[in-house]
């Protein structure tokens, strides 16, 4: 009894603050309930989203509905079912914008926070993670700023959040402790198909710009992805020259904008518009300053450093 008891009194001692948590949680969790929706493709739950606007307009995720002529409606807690027309889209940070029927009386909506969300601070994802209804996923801001990550065949502009992020909740509104809107649920780093703890969300100035002009914006990509140099295997940097910099050629699309300038897997970028690069980053705000249609210079050699070469690549838009 004694040791039961003094068990007991270490336990009290830590105090753990777990209704502070629990509170902390339940305002946004009150609001997301009210604005969020579930995205139907032809019937099928596909992802999630909420209503951004009185108007009603809705934000998910682009990848969830790329086709203009599937049938597209939400399924909300508030709302009921109802059909949504798509109004715009975003394919470099992966935003699909769509529209609620008319009505008179506002919608019930997230508005986007003032600010951007700091390195460390607590937000919450709410969706329909494997077909499971509102469930909402704590996460912590991971990183200052954005930053691109490739998948779906292009690079997408991000914000990474220490997070678990289930099938389903694709599309999904992420908010800060006030039930602002900060960022939307994209996709997830894996590694097998096994999630690695880090989410990627539409950071919250493309959601701020598609929702001030609602209209689709087209992004430049040159078809292929990069890899820096300090990732690849040390057999792969052994047959590199030494003090080798540059960023290396990956899933490079035949009959690509940069497969059709002379790119190939594995050559080695150093340059792009004479400007030397070893950073995935560099290299794509360079690519993302520029319009489709617009070119860029890439100083490129074979995968062992030798054969150098200058391509001009003529952008074009993400698909």
């Amino acid at each position: 009894m004694k040791y039961i008891f003094s068990i007991l009194i270490a336990l009290s001692a830590c105090k753990i603050p777990i209704s502070k948590t629990a509170d902390a949680a339940e305002a946004p969790h009150k609001k997301l309930q009210a604005a969020s929706v579930e995205v139907l493709l032809n019937g099928r739950l596909v992802g999630s989203g909420c209503v951004a606007s009185p108007s009603g307009q809705v934000l998910t995720a682009n990848h969830v509905a790329v086709n203009d002529k599937d049938k597209l409606e939400i399924l909300s807690l508030t709302l009921g079912r109802h059909p949504v027309t798509v109004l715009a889209r975003d394919r470099g940070h992966d935003l699909l914008l769509l529209a609620l029927p008319k009505r008179d009386a506002p919608y019930p909506h997230l508005t986007v926070a003032a600010a951007a969300p700091r390195v460390g601070e607590q937000v919450w994802l709410y969706g329909a993670p494997v077909f499971r209804h509102r469930v909402t996923l704590p996460g912590t801001i991971a990183r200052a700023g954005t930053t691109f990550e490739f998948y779906d065949g292009a690079f997408r502009e991000i914000q990474h959040i220490a997070a678990l992020a289930p099938m389903g909740t694709s599309g999904g509104p992420w908010v800060n402790a006030h039930g602002e809107l900060i960022g939307v649920q994209s996709a997830a780093m894996s590694i097998n198909n096994n999630q690695q703890g880090i989410a990627f969300v539409a950071p919250w100035t493309a959601i701020r710009a598609l929702l001030k002009n609602p209209r689709t914006i087209e992004s430049a990509t040159m078809n292929a992805a990069v890899e820096e140099i300090w990732g690849q295997s040390p057999e792969t940097i052994g047959k590199l020259p030494k003090n080798a910099r540059g960023l290396v050629a990956r899933h490079v699309r035949a009959k690509g904008a940069a497969a059709l300038a002379g790119l190939r897997e594995w050559d080695l970028i150093t340059a792009i518009d004479t400007k030397p690069v070893e950073r995935t980053d560099d290299l794509m705000r360079r690519i993302r300053a520029k319009q489709p249609g617009q070119s860029i210079e890439l100083k490129v050699t074979d995968r062992i450093g030798k054969n150098p070469r200058t391509l001009k690549v003529k952008l074009v838009p993400i698909k």
